[in-house]
């Protein structure tokens, strides 16, 4: 056994006789009392330890999170490649949705966005915990799994989707794509920003009629975009804003407050509607309510989930990952969404929710 090896072994079983979450316990106390948006109760934080640190954390922090390494993904990563059908599942109360990735397994067999799924292989989900789901839903590229699907407004059917490697888009178009809205799911530096212009110039190159494309809304699903990046949300933001706008104010712990303005550079100006919902959160419904605020798109759909905070995170000592609040964005007005959300400007019932097509032309009633 070499030396490496032994001194490995000897730091276990130090770790082991000390109580291995001793020390990222203690991490997670300092980093939530130097670096937490509010300084967090001394109380809560002495009664911190391992057996109950999820339900302390959420009393202290409710966005924070402790995550062991096999656990995290990076919010600043992106999407990755993955063989599956083409879908993200998206719980609403008892029920599993198939919120559609465009040109993923699932659309290419003709199953449509935000169907209800039922059954796999033959077999009923209803009482399924969506781990199971996803689990039955896991295979190798080529083999297939036969989906019962309920799509909106329709009845129940059974569609074949043969699993296949897949990538999805930083921005994409909601199936189905004849109806032109762009769908983000998640903010992520540097990409979702020229993403979403390059889509826009796609669709704009593409469409029959260049001039009647600017004065159309461009209609943004932010249903399933639970966030990501805040500084992305500005930039973007930035590009429907006339430079020098005020965009946000950012609350850092001990006061401190930084204001950020719309830049310099292409600005998108046709008329402009974010579809919302529940799921809206964080960087999603910071640059909603940015722009909202600012006379500049209109939202439809249900109020949003309510959190104008952003979170950083810290890796302790054992390798895990402490997710916690730094930071608070204030509208221009200075007022925020944490914990009241955003009020739709109209409002969509709940059986239409989950239909693109009355969406839209909720959305198209603004012009």
């Amino acid at each position: 056994m070499t030396r490496a090896r032994l001194c490995w072994l000897a730091l276990a079983m130090l770790a082991l006789a000390q109580g291995v979450a001793a020390g990222p316990v203690e991490e997670i106390a300092q980093v939530l009392r130097r670096k937490g948006l509010d300084p967090p109760a001394e109380n809560l934080l002495q009664t911190l330890a391992a057996d109950n640190l999820a339900e302390r954390l959420k009393q202290i922090d409710p966005f924070a999170r402790h995550f062991r390494p096999e656990e995290y993904r990076s919010p600043l990563s992106g999407y990755q490649s993955w063989v599956g059908i083409g879908a993200e599942l998206v719980p609403q109360g008892q029920n599993v949705l198939l919120s559609l990735y465009h040109g993923g397994a699932a659309e290419g067999a003709g199953i449509a966005d935000r169907s209800r799924l039922t059954g796999i292989d033959g077999e009923k989900i209803a009482g399924w915990d969506l781990a199971r789901v996803a689990t039955r839903l896991r295979g190798e590229a080529g083999t297939t799994v036969r989906l019962t699907v309920v799509a909106p407004g329709g009845k129940p059917d059974t569609r074949a989707v043969t699993r296949q490697s897949f990538r999805p888009l930083d921005v994409e178009m909601v199936p189905p794509g004849n109806l032109k809205v762009l769908r983000i799911r998640d903010f992520v530096g540097g990409l979702t920003r020229p993403a979403l212009l390059a889509t826009v110039g796609f669709v704009k190159a593409t469409s029959p009629d260049g001039k009647k494309f600017l004065h159309d809304p461009l209609i943004i699903d932010l249903r399933d975009s639970s966030g990501g990046d805040l500084y992305e949300a500005l930039d973007i933001a930035g590009i429907f804003l006339p430079a020098g706008t005020p965009l946000a104010t950012l609350r850092r712990s001990g006061g401190e407050h930084t204001f950020f303005l719309s830049p310099a550079g292409e600005k998108l100006l046709m008329p402009l509607v974010f579809l919302v919902g529940p799921d809206t959160a964080s960087a999603a419904e910071i640059l909603a309510g940015i722009l909202q605020r600012q006379g500049r798109a209109k939202l439809v759909g249900q109020r949003t989930y309510g959190k104008c905070s952003s979170q950083t995170d810290q890796f302790l000592s054992d390798g895990s990952i402490l997710r916690y609040t730094n930071s608070e964005i204030l509208f221009p007005d200075g007022g925020s969404c944490s914990g009241t959300g955003l009020a739709p400007d109209r409002e969509v019932a709940a059986e239409d929710f989950q239909d693109i097509s009355k969406l839209v032309q909720k959305a198209r009633t603004f012009h």
